[in-house]
């Protein structure tokens, strides 16, 4: 197939777009005569279309206008044709009839608003455009198009159409790259400097990473724009997006929208996910004939070399020396690269290639790409080890050794081994990665021939072996492993395939720490095991198994029963009967007809000829006696033989090693593999997409954040498609959906490894999946009746983090103090108001954690109008707590206030105003910045006895598996806020040096200045690196004991029910806490549930009246409703007024999955724990008073279930 007729951009453009005609068309054609006639003459006509060979597609698409004249695809088709030749008045004929028939067709639409804007014709162009806005749902092709011709304008109302229309785009695709920067310099045009910020965080939050040389420039931008330097920013904006649109992600993401240069339209792409799409849809319910087949496209790609096609089959019988295949996007372009370990006739040895994929075609790369490899590999695999968004390589060469190289983001890779320590694999064969311990980075499992090593990732480029401490020391005779989670808990188990001796299954507990389940698993296995594959083939929510013979002999089959124990499924045992005289070298689940079932391709040698040894069987390639195998999955779980849509001279070469990708973009998904004479082959699926498909792309989020790989792997993601739920495991860059008949998905569920869900609907929509920041855990919640609603006040039962892991000392977990958190929090007299004599307050669970609240008390705090009241709200561990009052009568706005570069931040602390000190440059990880500093002149009273500096703000926290990571690597220690202040010669020194933080969202801390100044300079400085917002500072002088009456207020109910979860929203802007919408509730949890006994539902009120260990267990969506008597507290004299606090006491364990026993209420907390986990000597209260309450209230039963989204 020619190389050089058009761009493959465009090839592949040309080919979606017509696939896409044809897949909007075909769903309202009568049923042809003969469906193997119309698809024959539909694909061949794209192919030619493709090729720009446009009179034979002419040709073919007007021969299919005959065969379905009533039929929109062929007139489509056809018009885009003649679009491609600059046939336009033939092209808008055609056209114009595809939308007669077909008015729905967003691409039609589509196709006719380019003609219109290429024919001068702009208000035509925009009716159409307009027309399709308001008739589909978020399409980005629709969106850009519009914005193109709002920038056609000059007129300020234009602009902002403009602005508008882009980030229309970006709500459906938001990690486009091309678009987001595209806002940034139109915002920047108009001078709105706090956008172009926002719009930059995001770039530099959203992988993968700008080049190194970028990066100092979006820096320079970001710091200019937020000193206000409008004007300078725009060289370093304008240099940064210029070095930007030379890269491939910049090129890819325009790609995606835009229409292209010419007379063609723009890319028309019905999904959701950057590069991945709705394809073919095809013409039949369910055909009885295979459409689908696959065809040796070796040649065609330039995957074979003249030397490889002369010398083909001709290694000598075990002498193919070691061979590896791994695919992926190693240049950003979207499309998967392929690298090769591949046998060289000529050089009598393995030789590495690195080829770049482009349009179904390939070329060699392997001499500019800084690989070098000179006795061959073994095995391969790409990962992004660094969480940079650029996939890294990692290979067990020839001679037995580990080599990793990173990815530069050039097209160029660096051998980072020796840094990294992952150069002794021990024997392996195989390398997995995936992250084992939830913290956010991929690990490193290697298994073969020796002793297993997990490689613990540290995330600042080296690792460390972990494998004892992770309980998965051992030795095994490995040909294969699989990660997944296995048992439903949301944690990665291991299941390894050993050769000799049993197989092997690791549950995950948590903790970083595995448990060899073999026993109780089901897995039931004798010697043998080879090739195995992972994945969810029978559609019920669980990862099944498959796993080959390594020496010949009967396949298994284990379905999960739900609970990660397996049963042996023979259903399949007689299509699956060529297997057993095949040695299983190679095996993997593909979707490759669409139809939403898993089937199944397995690779090997034959073992049937006489072969001395499995070994030799292994590597007889070179004789011809290889197998590989292709099982249709019947809509069932049950596989049907269909080697035979294998060609058969590649099905008698065999396979050691497959890989699976759309290598020509067209919906369906293709086949790398090494043959048996240690060559590579491509097999092009063709029809695979005669039903549409959906390929969803994670990003993980990259800076501030840290909470999951960058391409989410290990992520589970769920797809509603009519009466079709699917199930898959993240395992490389895309994840394949077949829709089978449906035009489109319904809903897609997404479970990141750090257990967080997502969940998107997308009704044909266009919607990249990128990871949406999320609060998970944090504290329980207070929502109080203000005389017209209730609304969210505070925070409480903050200074509880029950078994949150502080860091790794020794081999052994620190965790946080486990006593309960007791504190008086602020609630101000204007959010509480009477309700027929009651107030009332609303505590809430709804994220994912566990609430044990053992005490609530309201307490009215009346006073003189001519001053405010505060509690000191910082965090302090937990324990016992005075109540203390500050009473401010006026508050001295400090003189000064700047950040670390000089920046003046005053307007932003003057008030209470939700405007936040913000300018941060993150780290990799949520809750942790870069160093920074706000210094305060507090003026001259600030050193009078008795003065006060209050500060008010918000932390955004790490939270378990965060703490984690960090406690892994050296070169981010978090450290706590310091005051300092200056000596007499101006030097800074310590005062304070734990100045402690808020204690949650809008908390006010109180700090005694007394004794801090050694002079008359009243400037301090607080310096930290954890990420807390400031929003306001005040000096304050204690006043005389003035009159304060403080009442308890009698509680008269309280009442535990279910209600929901509010929504969440950040008060203020992007830099403001997270907040919550009483009035707008869901029913629905987002959440996993966690494991338990929880508070039966209705009267409570004697479990909160006293700190006893009888408390409430709160699950996620529970609403505890707490009314007090309003009369307890007497009538305000004139002059005064009324605020309250709020007393709690009591735990919340959050349910991250490095937290000690998050995933279930138990182990129960108790006053006077020493620690969490209980130590040995310690347990929850047994008397009978206790083992009472038990019984009597703890009743509400929440187990795990696994449903479809």
């Amino acid at each position: 197939m020619p190389t050089d007729l058009i761009p493959s951009s465009r090839r592949a453009w040309i080919f979606l777009l017509g696939a896409a005609l044809i897949a909007s068309a075909a769903a309202c054609r009568p049923k042809p005569a003969s469906v193997e006639e119309l698809y024959t003459t539909r694909v061949l006509g794209l192919s030619y279309l493709q090729r720009n060979q446009l009179p034979e597609a002419e040709s073919e698409f007007k021969k299919l206008t005959k065969l379905a004249p009533d039929d929109p695809l062929g007139y489509a088709s056809l018009g885009l044709t003649y679009l491609q030749a600059g046939r336009y008045a033939e092209a808008e004929k055609q056209l114009r009839r595809a939308r007669e028939l077909d008015p729905a067709s967003t691409e039609v639409g589509l196709a006719l608003a380019r003609l219109y804007s290429l024919t001068g014709r702009p208000s035509d162009a925009r009716a159409m455009l307009e027309r399709l806005r308001r008739d589909t749902t978020g399409n980005a092709h629709v969106l850009y198009a519009l914005a193109e011709l709002e920038a056609q304008q000059s007129d300020s109302a234009s602009a902002k159409r403009y602005e508008d229309r882009l980030r229309d785009v970006l709500a459906v695709a938001p990690a486009n790259l091309a678009v987001r920067l595209k806002l940034a310099d139109a915002l920047a045009r108009r001078g709105a400097a706090d956008s172009v910020v926002q719009q930059l965080e995001e770039v530099r939050r959203i992988p993968p990473e700008p080049p190194k040389e970028a990066r100092v420039y979006l820096a320079s931008t970001i710091q200019l724009l937020r000193a206000g330097k409008l004007a300078q920013s725009r060289t370093t904006l304008d240099r940064f997006v210029d070095l930007m649109k030379v890269t491939a992600p910049y090129q890819a993401s325009l790609e995606d929208v835009k229409w292209t240069d010419g007379p063609i339209p723009g890319r028309a792409v019905l999904t959701f996910a950057p590069k991945s799409f709705i394809s073919i849809r095809g013409v039949r319910e369910r055909a009885t004939v295979d459409l689908a087949k696959f065809v040796d496209a070796t040649e065609d790609a330039g995957l074979a070399s003249a030397e490889t096609r002369a010398s083909a089959g001709t290694a000598p019988a075990g002498q193919v020396g070691p061979t590896a295949l791994a695919t992926g996007d190693v240049d950003g372009d979207g499309t998967d690269d392929l690298f090769v370990s591949s046998w060289s006739p000529a050089q009598r040895r393995s030789v590495p290639h690195l080829y770049r994929v482009q349009g179904g075609f390939v070329r060699d790369d392997i001499e500019r790409s800084g690989i070098s490899l000179p006795q061959g590999v073994a095995y391969a695999t790409f990962a992004d080890y660094d969480n940079d968004g650029w996939l890294d390589l990692f290979v067990i060469g020839g001679e037995g050794r580990g080599h990793l190289f990173r990815n530069r983001g050039n097209g160029t890779f660096v051998d980072v081994t020796a840094k990294a320590g992952v150069g002794d694999v021990k024997g392996a064969r195989k390398a997995l990665f995936a992250d084992f311990d939830h913290d956010g980075d991929l690990d490193l499992l290697l298994v073969g021939h020796g002793p297993r090593t997990l490689y613990r990732n540290n995330l600042d480029g080296t690792f460390t072996d972990a494998t004892a401490s992770f309980g998965l020391a051992g030795t095994d005779d490995a040909r294969d492993a699989v990660f997944g989670d296995f048992d439903g808990d949301g944690r990665i188990d291991i299941f390894i395939a050993n050769e000799h001796g049993s197989d092997v299954l690791f549950h995950n507990g948590g903790a970083q720490h595995f448990i060899d389940v073999t026993a109780t698993s089901g897995l039931a296995t004798r010697d043998g095991s080879g090739a195995t594959a992972v994945g969810d083939y029978n559609n019920d929510g669980f990862l099944d198994l498959f796993v080959a013979k390594a020496n010949g002999g009967e396949p298994t089959l284990w379905l999960n029963k739900g609970n990660g124990t397996f049963t042996r499924d023979g259903r399949s045992s007689a299509a699956m009967q060529a297997l057993r005289s095949t040695a299983g070298l190679a095996a993997t689940f593909v979707d490759y007809d669409n139809d939403g079932w898993l089937d199944l391709i397995v690779g090997g040698a034959s073992v049937s000829r006489g072969a001395a040894s499995p070994a030799e069987a292994r590597s007889a390639g070179g004789t011809g006696s290889g197998a590989q195998l292709l099982f249709r999955n019947d809509g069932t779980g049950k596989f049907l033989d269909r080697a035979t849509l294998i060609p058969a001279p590649v099905r008698a070469a065999g396979a050691s090693a497959i890989a699976v990708s759309d290598v020509d973009d067209d919906g369906d998904e293709d086949l790398f593999l090494i043959d048996g004479s240690g060559a590579p082959r491509l097999l092009r699926n063709d029809l695979g997409n005669s039903n549409l498909a959906v390929n969803v792309e994670l990003k993980g989020l990259r800076d501030g954040s840290g909470k999951n790989n960058a391409f989410g792997i290990g992520s589970k993601l769920e797809l509603r498609t009519g009466d079709i739920y699917q199930t898959r495991l993240a395992t490389g860059r895309v994840t394949h959906f077949g829709l089978g008949s449906h035009l489109k998905a319904d809903v897609l569920r997404i479970e990141w490894p750090n257990g967080v869900p997502q969940t998107i609907y997308f009704p044909g929509s266009d919607q990249d999946v990128v990871e949406r920041e999320m609060l998970k855990g944090s504290c329980a919640l207070a929502y109080t009746w203000d005389g017209k609603r209730f609304r969210f006040v505070t925070d409480a039962m903050w200074r509880s983090a029950l078994g949150m892991p502080l860091g790794l000392m020794g081999g052994n977990s620190a965790f946080a103090p486990a006593g309960a958190s007791q504190e008086y929090l602020r609630i101000p007299g204007d959010a509480l108001a009477p309700r027929d004599g009651r107030y009332v307050l609303q505590l809430t669970e709804e994220l994912w954690e566990t609430a044990y609240a053992d005490q609530v008390k309201l307490l009215a705090v009346d006073h003189p109008d001519s001053v405010d009241v505060f509690v000191d709200e910082r965090f302090v561990p937990p324990g016992a707590v005075n109540l203390r009052l500050f009473q401010v009568a006026r508050r001295e706005v400090p003189l000064s206030a700047i950040d670390e570069r000089g920046h003046d931040v005053l307007p932003a602390l003057r008030a209470s105003d939700d405007v936040y000190v913000s300018n941060f440059t993150p780290t990799k990880y949520q809750g942790v910045v870069e160093p920074h500093d706000l210094t305060l002149d507090l003026g001259e009273d600030a050193g009078s006895p008795g003065t006060s500096l209050f500060l008010r703000g918000w932390i955004y926290p790490t939270d378990a598996s965060i703490n984690v990571a960090l406690s892994q690597q050296s070169s981010i220690k978090v450290s706590s806020p310091s005051l300092e202040v200056r000596d007499a010669k101006g030097r800074w020194h310590t005062a304070i040096a734990d100045l402690g933080f808020p204690s949650g969202k809008d908390k006010t801390m109180v700090v005694d200045l007394a004794g801090k100044f050694p002079t008359a300079d009243h400037h301090v400085r607080i310096r930290t690196n954890m990420q807390i917002y400031w929003d306001e500072a005040f000096v304050s002088r204690s006043l005389p004991d003035n009159p304060v009456k403080i009442t308890t207020l009698a509680p008269l109910s309280a009442d535990l029910h279910f209600r929901g979860f509010s929504r969440m929203y950040r008060k203020g802007g992007r830099y403001g806490p997270y907040w919550f919408a009483y009035d707008d509730v869901a029913k629905d949890s987002p959440w996993r549930p966690i494991e338990g006994n929880y508070t039966r539902f209705g009267d409570i009120l004697p479990l909160l009246k006293s700190p006893d260990d009888m408390y409430v267990i709160m699950a996620a969506g529970d609403e505890a409703t707490i009314q007090f008597d309003a009369s307890s507290a007497k009538s305000l004299p004139p002059g005064w007024k009324r605020d309250f606090l709020l007393y709690t006491d009591g735990w919340i364990k959050d349910s991250d999955l490095n937290t000690a026993f998050g995933t279930t209420v138990g182990p129960l907390p108790f006053h006077g724990v020493r620690s969490y986990p209980y130590g040995a000597a310690e347990t929850y209260p047994t008397d009978p008073q206790h083992q009472r309450y038990l019984r009597q209230y703890d009743t509400r039963v929440v187990k795990r279930s696994v449903s479809p989204p």
